[in-house]
């Protein structure tokens, strides 16, 4: 395990998103929402949400919005060079995504946590990132 490994850490609940960077093993988390600047929330509007069949519609918003992230995800590992991945998404949510990942970028996903943690603070993520690592080391 390399300590200076550049991590970057998504942050999905299957319609919103966060991507922070983690400069090196362990370090302080940055918010990167200007990542995030063209990938858009996808709505599917022909049922309203308390009707129960509109499930079929949420679903298929859910996956549209998480392949989007999945392509911006790529995009940027390969402009700013990160080597690492940890994914944090509920768990439904992080089963799209990790569907919607590349070979190559699934390849650098280091660890997981299946939590909706959109909302989490800095601190919270930080924790949750330093578990998913050691999670997966174990």
């Amino acid at each position: 395990m390399t300590p200076d490994a550049t991590t970057l850490i998504v942050v999905a609940d299957g319609r919103r998103a966060r991507l922070l960077e983690q400069t090196r093993i362990d370090g302080p988390l940055h918010d990167r929402p200007e990542w995030l600047a063209d990938v858009k929330e996808h709505h599917d509007h022909a049922a309203p949400s308390h009707i129960t069949h509109s499930g079929d519609a949420r679903d298929r918003a859910e996956k549209a919005f998480l392949a989007d992230l999945a392509r911006r995800v790529e995009a940027l590992m390969a402009k700013h060079g990160l080597d690492q991945v940890i994914l944090v998404a509920p768990p439904r949510a992080l089963g799209h995504l990790r569907e919607a990942l590349s070979a190559a970028v699934a390849k650098k996903v280091v660890g997981s946590d299946a939590h909706d943690r959109v909302d989490a603070t800095l601190i919270t993520l930080e924790s949750v990132v330093h578990a998913a690592r050691f999670a997966s080391a174990a």
